[in-house]
């Protein structure tokens, strides 16, 4: 359960109307989203921030960024939602969602390009900053905008890892757990 008991229907036009255009027909409104939108500003600015909307990355890329943050910083609660929810539209095998919960990634799982994707995000995480070799690698497979989008990910998903584990949110049902950590 949310530390900050989650809104519950009947909701907020505003609400609502985001879960509309956010949630799959017939899917209830995620905790997270519910907990966050106890605050509508917090929800505003929130949402605002969001990156699923179709930007300069192709899904399967940005999925692989989403899914190595929240791993990487522990956040079952997350990891579990975009494994699930968009894991076989990313076309990431279960031996390559597995490797985003690694402490080291299995390069062999991965294209060049991916890689490339996967150890910047481990060390925006881990120093908060790319060396000109780790940029140029990343720059060798991405456009500038690409390049700030990932940038722009692994920001956002830091801090929804972040709201998550403030909030104490337990995975939704079905969803699952970190392999690495069981958390």
């Amino acid at each position: 359960m949310s530390r900050i008991a989650p809104l519950e229907a009947p909701w907020p036009d505003w609400f609502a109307e985001a879960m509309t255009r956010t949630m799959p027909p017939d899917v209830p409104p995620l905790a997270l989203f519910r907990s966050i939108a106890t605050s509508e500003r917090a929800w505003t600015k929130f949402a605002a921030g969001s990156l699923l909307d179709k930007g300069p990355l192709p899904l399967r890329e940005r999925e692989i960024v989403i899914d190595r943050t929240t791993a990487r910083c522990g956040c079952s609660y997350e990891w579990g939602i975009h494994a699930t929810l968009f894991g076989a539209r990313a076309e990431l095998s279960a031996a390559q969602l597995r490797d985003t919960a690694a402490p080291a990634i299995d390069r062999s799982l991965w294209s060049d390009a991916e890689v490339a994707l996967l150890e910047t995000t481990d060390a925006l995480i881990d120093r908060k900053r790319l060396d000109d070799e780790e940029f140029e690698h990343l720059r060798a497979h991405c456009s500038d905008d690409q390049i700030l989008e990932v940038i722009q990910l692994v920001a956002f998903y830091h801090g929804v890892s972040l709201i998550c584990g403030a909030l104490a949110l337990a995975p939704e049902q079905g969803m699952p757990i970190l392999p690495s950590t069981g958390a």
